[in-house]
């Protein structure tokens, strides 16, 4: 007669094992960081190097992962791949699960409201070069560049929205490969433009506060409801009484994007 005690133990270790992409199955990341992308001219006429930091799971045996594009906020007037907390704990979080992430730069401005379009343009054409420079180097990064995640916050939320989801700043740009959007409090008002959801436009997670005085989250609202009218698989992510980066309800909102992610890529 089998010993119960043994099956308790056995039920109890198949109950604690780690799905990859969902838990944290590595313990530690490697961190390469800035790694030049492009170079493009800046508002000043100036040359302007762009730079990214690569975050990768240490002793993972797979040479074919999904990877996810990290944009970070400030108000497209400062910041840097490094410089927000959050984008960076995010990364690590991501990374330890399996998936490879690289953190990037844009362009930003002195003020960027001055001419919308042009901060818009020049952020997204940035982005744009790192998404090349990922597809040219996803054999050393063992990456799968048909599974690629972009994922912004505030104002890389706003970045990544007009990347993603609209036809207006990329219509004719290369895409292919991204297949999820993950939309961290920055979804974009109609001061920063029509958003024209394209009919290739990724399954899209938004997390936003109910309180954010920076970003409000009536544009979430209304984000939804065209991507819910345009056919495109989405959920929002309501913190109820939060304001703009609400970092202390971030253990609850990464299993929700983890398990929305999970379900695109498996």
């Amino acid at each position: 007669m089998a010993n119960p005690f043994m099956r308790l133990n056995s039920s109890l270790k198949q109950e604690e094992k780690k799905v990859r992409y969902l838990d944290g199955v590595f313990e530690k990341v490697n961190i390469q960081s800035d790694i030049v992308f492009g170079k493009s001219v800046n508002e000043k006429g100036e040359n302007e190097t762009l730079k990214l930091d690569i975050y990768s799971p240490d002793g993972d045996k797979l040479t074919n992962r999904p990877v996810i594009v990290w944009i970070h906020g400030g108000g497209f007037t400062f910041g840097n791949d490094k410089t927000q907390s959050y984008i960076v704990e995010m990364a690590n979080r991501f990374t330890r699960k399996g998936y490879v992430g690289i953190s990037v730069d844009y362009r930003l401005r002195a003020k960027p409201k001055d001419n919308l379009i042009g901060t818009i343009s020049d952020a997204v054409e940035d982005a744009l070069k790192a998404l090349d420079w990922l597809r040219q180097n996803s054999y050393s990064l063992k990456v799968d560049t048909s599974k690629i995640i972009v994922a912004g916050g505030s104002a890389g939320g706003i970045l990544g929205s007009n990347l993603c989801l609209s036809e207006t700043f990329a219509s004719n740009s290369d895409k292919s490969g991204i297949i999820g959007f993950v939309n961290l409090w920055g979804s974009p008002g109609a001061n920063w433009g029509e958003m024209n959801i394209g009919r290739n436009a990724p399954p899209t997670i938004i997390v936003h506060g109910t309180e954010d005085a920076s970003v409000p989250y009536g544009n979430s609202v209304a984000l939804i409801e065209k991507l819910t009218t345009a056919g495109v698989r989405n959920e929002l992510v309501t913190i109820e009484g939060a304001g703009h980066t609400p970092v202390k309800h971030k253990d609850d909102f990464e299993k929700k994007i983890a398990k929305f992610l999970y379900e695109i890529i498996k």
